[in-house]
């Protein structure tokens, strides 16, 4: 696309479509993909980097981790272990510092070049975790004072003059590879609870020298670090800094007051500020902000601390934090609260938002639905995924290659899997008919968001149907076909999707009429004034949500789990704000327990470490416990039709990107 096309403001977004000037710089819009580990490999990460500046976007960050490897322990596939003979930094307080080691500049040249070629900018982002390393990196954690982040529990090394002056210069020698690899800025990462924010933070920052105390020795370290990065790289190249409230913003450490005065005070010396509150996990005084939250948080969580930012400086304002629509992206701009807007997840969801609405297709846009599946399973990083787009991160591998000979595909379940499957198959020119017995699109996910705490996922079916609309799929709704139905039809391929069933424990008394499950109860089965909610070993978001669903609707709800931890299965700036939540509504959360009958006056649990029970009166017994694979169709099916494909939830239960994932795969191969 022209370099004029893509600077053209559409009538509906004019200012997030407006260009921007950062020092010498032009951004070309205001929509940001801020910087994100991703877990990839070298080709996939400049793969997945340059997807997203082809689709539109402004200004894209480089992270350390994401393919770009130079710590001063754990070299990467691109980066051999470093020299140490001409090394002046000691290993213990280099250890962490992003992209530290000289090999580091052909990688970041590389993403610099697909970045440029189509029409964005480029910033790399220099950091160190600080206390707040996240991951099995062997050494000391280090931090400005001895005080261990709350969520990952460990005392750091307390660090000495000389040790920060070494930190101070590593800072500097990164800038200057990132301007040396032709990135056009680079951002000093002090936020999220790493080591910047250490330093800024009077909360961690303890120290009664001259690195803390006061906010002007608490700036001491940035100061330093754009000093000697400024001896090194020039006045023009523009640094930015991303900086971040403690706790909640009010009453701890960095507050949203004092955020807007570190940035007053840093004045000209940074080219933007970049506000992003939160920590990793969502851990701290309790239950926090991480700062990749769930829908569970309000969007734009963060722009309130950005308007106070922007207030007290002259320089350009960047804010991220659950923005994922672009009306509030736009409102964010028109308001004055910030110049730009991260939209890291937006763009995983669909990389293609920018030019979708550029083009005045934004009603085309696949929406991010915060569930956070793309950087976390449970308290395990993974590369990043998306429940929603199964081409993010596998951008080659999902490259819709038009079929040679179209087949008659018949897809039966019209949940993630199956609307994945069919979406892909007639994009690649197959004829295709999506089945199901439901009369809605969605499968399951859409009887979820019957649940107000989960309408989240309304916009999930909601682009299928415009999609499949678009591409000619043929819709059987409200028809459970069976087996003979498809081998007369005379199908060339059927892909049976028909998702999960229920999980019914065998315990005495279980086909009691007050036993129902939690597709039920969310389906309108009415349930009595007290509830018990049975999670069995399920360690996902089923059955707290439900527990939540029955506790707003005035139920008095016990849930009772076999598992130790709640809802371990779930990434941990999910689950401790649920956890939360259960107990504002009064939720009783017994772990170690088990259901083990229903009677005629109610049901008994027990104590699974104690063998102690006890007897819950005219409880409703709702089933939450997993779910069992739905394949009997494709059973059926076996050597009656040329082809049989089991996908998604009917292959066995798992998350929703791997529902989503393998639908694409199975249209692919056909």
């Amino acid at each position: 696309m022209p370099n004029d096309e893509r600077n053209t403001a559409p009538a509906a977004f004019p200012r997030l479509f407006s260009p921007l000037r950062i020092g010498p710089l032009t951004v070309r819009n205001r929509i940001v993909n801020t910087t994100h580990g991703t877990g990839l490999g070298a080709d996939r990460d400049v793969r997945y980097l340059q997807e997203r500046a082809r689709g539109g976007a402004g200004l894209l960050g480089v992270h350390g981790g994401g393919g770009v490897y130079g710590y001063a322990l754990g070299p990467g596939p691109e980066a051999p272990a470093p020299d140490w003979d001409h090394k002046a930094l000691s290993p213990v307080s280099a250890a962490g510092i992003a992209f530290y080691d000289e090999t580091t500049i052909p990688a970041l040249r590389r993403r610099a070049e697909v970045i440029h070629a189509e029409g964005a900018l480029g910033y790399g982002q220099v950091y160190h975790s600080g206390a707040a390393r996240h991951g099995a990196i062997p050494g000391p954690l280090m931090a400005p004072s001895a005080v261990a982040d709350p969520y990952e529990a460990l005392v750091p090394h307390p660090l000495d003059e000389h040790e920060i002056a070494e930190l101070v210069v590593g800072f500097a020698h990164s800038i200057r590879r990132i301007a040396e690899a032709g990135l056009d800025a680079a951002e000093i990462h002090g936020a999220h609870g790493y080591l910047v924010n250490q330093f800024l933070s009077p909360w961690a920052n303890r120290r009664t020298d001259g690195w803390g105390g006061d906010r002007e020795r608490r700036l001491r370290f940035v100061r330093e670090v754009l000093a000697a990065a400024r001896a090194m790289v020039g006045p023009d190249f523009p640094i930015g800094i991303r900086i971040g409230a403690d706790g909640d913003g009010e009453s701890r450490g960095i507050t949203i007051e004092e955020l807007a005065g570190i940035a007053g005070d840093l004045g000209d010396e940074v080219a933007w500020v970049s506000v992003s509150g939160g920590n990793y996990a969502g851990f701290g005084d309790g239950p926090e902000v991480a700062y990749v939250s769930p829908w569970y948080r309000e969007p734009g969580f963060n722009v309130a601390a950005a308007a106070a930012v922007r207030a007290a400086t002259d320089v350009p304002v960047l804010v991220t934090g659950r923005i994922a629509d672009l009306a509030i992206a736009e409102s964010v701009l028109a308001e004055g609260h910030a110049d730009l807007v991260g939209m890291v997840r937006a763009l995983i969801a669909d990389p293609d938002l920018p030019n979708k609405a550029r083009a005045g297709r934004a009603h085309e846009v696949r929406m991010c639905l915060g569930m956070s599946e793309c950087h976390a399973i449970g308290s395990h990083r993974v590369p990043v995924t998306c429940a929603v787009n199964a081409a993010a991160a596998r951008e080659d591998e999902m490259e819709l290659v038009p079929t040679e000979t179209a087949r008659k595909v018949v897809v039966v379940g019209a949940g993630p899997a199956g609307m994945e499957a069919a979406r892909v198959a007639a994009e690649r020119g197959h004829e295709v008919w999506l089945a199901d017995a439901s009369r809605q699109l969605g499968g399951t996910p859409a009887v979820l968001a019957l649940d107000p705490n989960r309408r989240n996922l309304r916009d999930h079916a909601a682009w299928f149907e415009g999609e499949l609309r678009r591409l000619g799929v043929q819709l059987v709704l409200g028809n459970a076909v069976t087996a003979d139905e498809l081998v007369d039809f005379g199908a060339d391929v059927v892909v049976v999707a028909t998702g999960a069933r229920p999980l019914v424990p065998d315990v005495p008394g279980i086909a009691d009429p007050r036993v129902v499950t939690a597709l039920d109860v969310l389906g309108g089965t009415p349930v009595g004034s007290t509830a018990l909610v049975v999670g069995e070993f399920e360690k996902h978001l089923g059955p707290p949500t439900v527990a939540e669903f029955l506790a707003d609707r005035g139920a008095q709800v016990e849930l009772v789990s076999q598992q130790f931890d709640f809802a371990s299965g779930a990434e941990d700036g999910t689950r401790l704000p649920l956890r939360q939540r259960l107990a504002g509504k009064g939720v009783t959360v017994s772990l170690l327990h088990r259901l083990v009958e229903v009677d005629e006056a109610g049901a008994v649990v027990e104590d699974t470490l104690t063998r102690e029970r006890r007897h819950l009166a005219d409880a409703t017994v709702v089933l939450a416990c997993g779910s069992l694979p739905d394949d009997r169709l494709a059973r059926e099916l076996r050597g009656r039709v040329p082809e049989v494909h089991v996908v998604g939830d009917a292959l066995a239960p798992r998350r929703m990107m791997h529902a989503t994932l393998e639908g694409a795969r199975v249209a692919l191969a056909l």
